[in-house]
């Protein structure tokens, strides 16, 4: 399968305020294994949109007490996505 890489440089200037505090956030970046917070590009599987480029957020926080094997909602440059549809990511 080709992969394909999409940029569409929407995280250029204007960014929305996080929903998660950055010491949650942080904590939840841990026990998931994800760079919450960072430029990423995050290759998603089973789609047309197979890679996106940007600040790697968390959309809103998973329910309490935590379970890792929960889908997170995340977005990169404001392209919505959950943490089950990685296929990859790279830290940049």
């Amino acid at each position: 399968m080709k992969e394909q890489q999409i940029s569409f440089n929407l995280d250029v200037g204007h960014e929305t305020a996080p929903t998660v505090l950055p010491d949650l956030r942080d904590e939840i970046a841990t026990i998931w294994g994800l760079p919450l917070g960072h430029r990423v590009e995050v290759c998603l599987r089973g789609t047309a949109r197979s890679a996106v480029t940007g600040l790697l957020v968390l959309r809103r926080a998973p329910d309490h007490p935590w379970d890792p094997r929960e889908a997170l909602h995340l977005a990169v440059a404001g392209f919505p996505f959950t943490s089950r549809e990685i296929e990859r990511w790279t830290k940049l």
